[in-house]
């Protein structure tokens, strides 16, 4: 008899890939989103996936949600808060309730075999407190809250990190290419960052975090308790703007400015990303705080299950300038 997985967010980039690899490999899915109604929810629904509502502000709602549930995926959306008005504290404050009322629920479900939490490293204890970068921090802290506040769910959790989206260079306006007037069709990139500061690339999110979450489930006593990085490539900025002009056949240059002209161009989020990149640039590998990694390779992934950084951009040339 199939197993039932519920996934949060599974209209989104990695809850979707979540809800569509499982239902591929025989799952029954639960796709948990706010809109039943939407056009990504049908596809899901006509994939054989059932659909139910949920409020990330109430518990008992997801407890209904999980209900029958053998393994749960969760996901929260800090820049979500961020955009509709929150500053940078309460958007993480926010993140971190709705983190913890998920893994309340999930600890709440009879028959539950496995959680799956899409985190982030704490920036603020990797840096020694010298650094803080809410989206990042917020997110950690529901992970020691698991572990403090419900060692038995702690045990059957794995906790993933995506690196950063190749999409963001087609649809987040801070970090497009821009086109220089009359230069002959050259672009800049500018952003707070050296152009050598290395970053984890998670490849294309709904392919790679369906896969990975797959192979997790797969292999529970391997993965239960430890971290997984959702990441193709750790590769320089100066490297992913190559790719970008390879792809696109553009000169590319980086600008690179400080933190603070960042945030005079873009505001709060630039203020929020600028911390992040600088984080980055002096952590160059996040996986530096003491978590005990698995790698795609002990998972039992292959190199072909996993789509990289240009073969994302090539599937998104024509929005990329």
């Amino acid at each position: 008899m199939a197993k039932t997985a519920a996934v949060l967010g599974a209209t989104g980039a990695q809850g979707g890939g979540v809800a569509r690899a499982l239902l591929k490999a025989g799952w029954n899915v639960t796709a948990i989103t706010r809109n039943v109604s939407s056009d990504s929810a049908k596809a899901l629904a006509t994939a054989g996936a059932s659909l139910v509502t949920a409020n990330l502000d109430d518990e008992q709602s997801l407890i209904s949600a999980f209900k029958g549930a053998h393994a749960i995926f969760g996901v929260t959306n800090f820049w979500e808060h961020l955009y509709t008005g929150s500053d940078l504290q309460t958007s993480g404050e926010k993140e971190r309730q709705q983190a913890i009322n998920i893994a309340q629920a999930a600890s709440k479900t009879n028959g539950l075999e496995h959680y799956i939490f899409s985190s982030l490293p704490s920036a603020k204890k990797i840096s020694g407190g010298k650094l803080s970068v809410p989206h990042l921090d917020y997110k950690a802290e529901v992970d020691d809250y698991i572990r403090q506040s419900l060692p038995d769910l702690a045990k059957k959790t794995t906790f993933i990190w995506l690196g950063w989206y190749p999409t963001n260079l087609a649809f987040f306006p801070m970090l497009k290419a821009l086109e220089l007037p009359t230069s002959g069709g050259k672009y800049v990139f500018i952003a707070p960052t050296p152009p050598d500061a290395f970053i984890p690339v998670s490849g294309d999110v709904p392919n790679n975090t369906g896969k990975f979450v797959q192979a997790i489930l797969e292999n529970p006593s391997k993965s239960q308790g430890k971290y997984v990085k959702v990441a193709t490539e750790i590769i320089t900025f100066r490297e992913v703007y190559k790719v970008w002009s390879e792809v696109t056949g553009k000169p590319s240059s980086l600008v690179s400015i400080s933190g603070e002209q960042f945030e005079d161009f873009w505001g709060t989020p630039g203020k929020e990303l600028a911390a992040q990149y600088t984080f980055g640039a002096e952590y160059s590998d996040w996986g530096v705080g003491g978590e005990v990694f698995l790698t795609a390779e002990e998972l039992g992934l292959q190199k072909g299950d996993l789509i990289g950084l240009k073969q994302v951009l090539v599937g998104l040339k024509s929005l990329l300038t």
